[in-house]
């Protein structure tokens, strides 16, 4: 239900262009190929669209043209990152990272507050449904202004500036 369709025609239209630009993509038990994932974010409020291309090595076979034609297919396409994760692991992003185009990352709005979104930000995916948790959350809570507030896991912090706005202070 909160799938985005334009971020599957995206990962669509770069499945055909791996196949266009031949792209292998990547085999977690051979450790060959270029492209792990693909990770779409959407600014709801924006519409701004970031592309992080995970890939196994900081080159990119193609770039200019693989993203001339992304581009040319997805003019939403905000910014696109290469991410490289060159470990032997699961795990989908790794720590280096590449601009390719555009700013790096997106804005979103949320609870009335801007937040600039990278592809390692913890971001909720519901932004609808998360302005009425937090919501109800900040009832529950009864803060008063006084009150110090502590955010354990804040990732980007979208609670911990929502709940700044009737609290004397949070820490996150």
């Amino acid at each position: 239900m909160i799938e985005d369709e334009t971020a599957d025609r995206i990962i669509g239209t770069i499945r055909k262009l791996m196949k266009d630009f031949k792209m292998e993509p990547y085999n977690e038990d051979t450790g060959r190929g270029v492209l792990r994932h693909v990770l779409v974010r959407r600014g709801w409020a924006t519409g701004q669209y970031l592309v992080a291309l995970v890939c196994a090595t900081s080159v990119l076979p193609a770039k200019n043209n693989f993203l001339r034609a992304l581009l040319k297919l997805h003019p939403e396409v905000t910014t696109v990152v290469l991410n490289v994760n060159r470990r032997h692991t699961s795990m989908v992003l790794g720590d280096e990272e590449h601009v390719l185009y555009g700013p790096g990352v997106i804005e979103d709005e949320l609870c009335g507050l801007t937040f600039r979104i990278s592809a390692s930000s913890f971001y909720q995916v519901n932004p609808v449904q998360t302005e009425k948790l937090y919501g109800t959350a900040l009832e529950y809570a009864g803060l008063t202004g006084n009150e110090t507030v502590w955010d354990l896991y804040c990732g980007i912090g979208t609670i911990s500036l929502f709940l700044a706005q009737n609290a004397k202070k949070v820490y996150g």
